[in-house]
């Protein structure tokens, strides 16, 4: 064994050794709840690097966050012994970028290494001018939001807007592929991508060009993947292409996936839970291991869990063991699981609020405690509830640090520097601060970059558009054409990025700006912002690089707090993460399964999945609450789920006594 320490490999339970030894070729790792799949994932890469002699160079590890692919390297880095020089570790659209970067220029359209990666509020703008530009009336009433809905669905198909209008069905996505083919174009004439692009555009580069395949199945000839049961089609097919036996890998298929049905829950991300299904089916020569074993949770927990997903027909269900010991009983023993009854929202928030009054009293702490919903609107009357007692709390998911005005006007300055076409960063920042430059003028700029084919920041120093425009208008816009010129050359000359920043703040003002227009809290508070921001920027020595890294930030990225609250969090942003002690609210019918669920089986699949991951995020108490009454006094009946809960209790405590 060239390990250095063989307690890595001694410490993991019989099927974690197999999972982390098994020779190279498609594993699918069906890894439970709380069954150590981080561990064995970490473990099967510094297996392959220390023992089967793999250079780290030659492997790939996707994720689905950026914070899942720090921990991994951290953990590796952790290993005693163990280089990871080389190792490619990140999320499908934080990898796919990087080869767009290297690749893209001259193999598709007319997209450049500088392109920008658009946010959904950019991406909605886009939406909106599509919809706008539409020659026929839509079939029924669609809000760019929604039109975006079926565009990522078409995209997670690998359909272009070509192949869209040619499957259409009905109007409906007729008129979709219309706006979608709308949308694109604006989107390459921005030299822009969207998320779904990153993914769909790397499978056409890699698809159309067979020497760039060559070059990633040369290169990554292991591939590892982590929650393989969130992929979507795009993204299978993208690592069957890398896959692929070929000359370049040794006509080896040394795929490693690590996932598990039971917690697929991004169907409306067009994640496809049957990929994992059908895994052996699409591997003939696949080896399958579970990992049942839970160390998370008390056994009554999973048993909950258990009585939930075993009902389950889309997914092979998994009883979990559990090997954290039940406490003993006794004075002050609390069981392990717990349902309160409530007559409304408000009594459930407040009968929350008192078991947890009492837990701090025994000795818990705040962050050891979360409350989980279904719909984020539910945590107002727990905020309400919490308030009054003035225990502290955390909302998952609220406002993130890159969400805010200050930062998004910032990094909207540093995107047109870094690509020039990139024509919604310009439109937020032309007037800001306020430079001449209002609706009246960018409408003149527009109409001329229109008719010549030009981004808006380079019609700025036009003489057809200086004299078009007022002479402060005109004066502004050669200022700002001769600050964009500067901040390119310095971005050239190799200045790193956070000295760009500051040179872009001092130049526009924008600090005296901000103390013009904020109260000194607000403005202390932007304040520290922008000193963040300058702190992230400075962690690059590329502008390119720090956009990118900015813009493959997830809201699972961006919503940590490590401070000592009770964390308040939607159930799907729960995901991945667990607490001593969980409240799950809102059990049910048309809340937890959702009403919008209700008219498909599929839908009532997915939301038995979520149930089943809220459950298991606690570690040694649950609390199911569930109203009679949630909206206007309107009855409720409990959640199919929570009866299904007591009614596998009864069963057991049957078969116990019969015993």
């Amino acid at each position: 064994m060239i390990l250095p320490d063989m307690s890595l490999l001694a410490s993991l339970n019989p099927k974690q050794y197999t999972a982390v030894t098994a020779p190279p070729g498609p594993i699918l790792v069906r890894a439970g709840a709380g069954s150590g799949k981080t561990r064995v994932l970490t473990l099967r890469i510094a297996y392959l690097i220390a023992e089967c002699g793999v250079s780290p160079s030659h492997i790939l590890a996707l994720t689905f966050t950026n914070k899942a692919a720090r921990e991994m390297r951290q953990r590796l880095r952790n290993l005693p012994g163990v280089s990871i020089r080389g190792l490619t570790a990140g999320t499908f659209h934080s990898v796919c970028a990087a080869l767009l970067r290297e690749h893209i220029t001259g193999r598709i359209g007319r997209y450049t290494s500088d392109f920008t990666i658009y946010a959904e509020d950019e991406q909605a703008q886009l939406a909106a001018l599509a919809l706008d530009a539409a020659r026929e009336r839509p079939p029924v009433l669609l809000e760019p939001t929604e039109l975006l809905r079926h565009i990522s669905r078409a995209k997670s198909r690998l359909l272009t807007p070509r192949l869209a209008a040619r499957f259409a069905r009905d109007d409906l996505e007729r008129f979709v592929a219309g706006c979608y083919q709308r949308y694109q174009r604006s989107l390459e004439h921005a030299n822009a991508l969207d998320f779904d692009d990153l993914i769909l555009l790397t499978h056409r580069l890699l698809a159309e060009h067979p020497d760039v395949l060559d070059t990633c199945q040369a290169r990554w000839r292991h591939v590892l993947i982590d929650e393989y049961q969130d992929t979507d089609p795009a993204q299978y097919a993208l690592v069957e292409l890398l896959t692929r036996p070929s000359p370049a890998n040794g006509h080896v298929r040394s795929l490693f996936a690590v996932g598990d049905g039971m917690q697929a829950i991004y169907g409306f991300r067009n994640a496809d839970h049957t990929i994992i299904a059908r895994f052996e089916r699409d591997f003939p020569e696949a080896r399958v291991i579970e990992l049942a074993t839970n160390y998370r949770s008390r056994q009554p927990i999973l048993d909950a869990a258990y009585a939930v997903i075993r009902h389950s027909r889309a997914v092979q269900p998994m009883a979990l063991r559990a090997t954290k010991p039940e406490p003993p009983r006794g004075a002050g023993h609390v069981p392990p699981l717990q349902i309160v009854d409530a007559k409304d929202a408000r009594d459930e928030a407040e009968r929350v609020t008192r078991s947890i009054v009492d837990l701090l009293r025994r000795g818990r702490r705040p962050r050891d405690i979360a409350i989980l919903y279904r719909s984020r609107h539910m945590s107002r009357t727990f905020e309400s509830a919490l308030r009054h007692v003035r225990i502290p709390y955390a909302l998952r998911g609220a406002t993130g640090f890159f969400e805010r005005a200050v930062v998004r006007d910032t990094l909207a300055y540093l995107r047109v520097v870094n690509n020039p076409a990139d024509n919604l960063s310009f439109n937020r920042i032309a007037n800001v601060p306020p430079r001449g430059l209002g609706a009246g003028a960018l409408a003149t700029l527009s109409a001329f970059a229109a008719q010549r084919g030009l981004s808006l920041s380079e019609t700025l120093a036009h003489p057809e558009v200086l004299a078009a425009l007022s002479p402060k208008a005109a004066e502004s816009a050669r200022q700002l054409a001769a600050l964009f010129v500067r901040w390119r050359r310095l971005v050239d000359g190799g200045m790193p990025p956070d000295h760009v920043l500051a040179d872009v703040l001092e130049r526009i003002g924008y600090q005296a700006w901000l103390e013009q227009r904020l109260e000194p809290e607000e403005l202390a508070d932007a304040r520290a912002h922008v000193q963040e921001l300058a702190n992230a920027a400075a962690e690059h020595t590329a502008l390119n690089a720090f956009l990118q890294e900015v813009a493959l930030l997830t809201s699972a990225d961006d919503d940590d707090d490590e401070r000592d609250r009770v964390q308040l969090s939607t159930i799907h942003a729960a995901k991945g993460l667990e607490w001593p002690i969980v409240f799950v609210a809102g059990l049910e019918e048309g809340t937890l399964p959702h009403e919008h669920s209700l008219v498909t089986p599929d839908g009532v699949e997915e939301e038995r999945r979520l149930c089943y991951v809220a459950l298991t995020r606690a570690g040694e108490q649950l609390y199911l609450s569930w109203a009679a009454s949630r909206v206007r006094g309107k009855p409720t009946k409990p959640s199919r789920f929570l009866n299904e809960i007591e009614a596998y209790g009864r069963e057991r405590a049957g078969r116990n006594v019969a015993s």
